[in-house]
């Protein structure tokens, strides 16, 4: 199931923001057919960068009690300088995924299914009880909440970084989607 809001869409936006809104199910779909299950989604469009870091890192400190505000603002900046070149994020949310897209890093319709199809599959990815527990404790990690290993913490980052390659490589499932 994907739930799909509109925040902060200007008007140069507003076309993108329409064929994301018709498109994605049929992506999730898509992911869901060829990929594996999702949880459930919830699909936020947005032309802030800004905004999108906010919702996103908001999401993921809902899920992670007792971080202190130094450590909120200074990930909170990160979050921003590195929302600028980002197209979309996923990030866990209380229940499932959350997905932002930030519709002014992507400049057409097949971009725009192309991100839907990445993001949909880190959610498929993020899915996993076992795969969430394990993002959270990484999470707990970099809000300084709690200490992991080394062992551990570059296993979660190869894992990423494989989780990432193959959201990229699903990405020719965009063309299976109208434009």
């Amino acid at each position: 199931m994907v739930t799909i809001l509109e925040e902060r869409v200007g008007f140069r936006r507003r076309s993108l923001a329409r064929h994301a809104r018709r498109v994605a199910p049929a992506a999730a779909d898509l992911v869901r057919s060829r990929i594996g299950a999702l949880p459930p989604i919830k699909l936020v469009l947005t032309g802030d960068p800004n905004h999108m870091a906010q919702v996103a890192s908001q999401s993921e400190l809902d899920l992670v009690p007792g971080v202190s505000p130094r450590t909120i603002a200074k990930g909170m900046r990160r979050a921003r300088r590195n929302a600028r070149t980002k197209q979309g994020v996923t990030a866990l949310a209380e229940h499932g995924v959350l997905v932002v897209v930030n519709l002014a890093n992507v400049p057409t319709n097949r971009d725009v299914n192309a991100v839907l199809v990445h993001e949909f599959t880190h959610g498929h990815q993020l899915g996993d009880p076992y795969s969430r527990v394990q993002h959270l404790a990484y999470c707990q990690h970099e809000f300084r909440i709690s200490v992991l290993p080394r062992r551990d913490i570059a296993a979660i980052e190869a894992l990423i970084a494989r989780r990432e390659i193959e959201a990229e490589q699903a990405e020719y499932l965009a063309a299976q989607l109208p434009a």
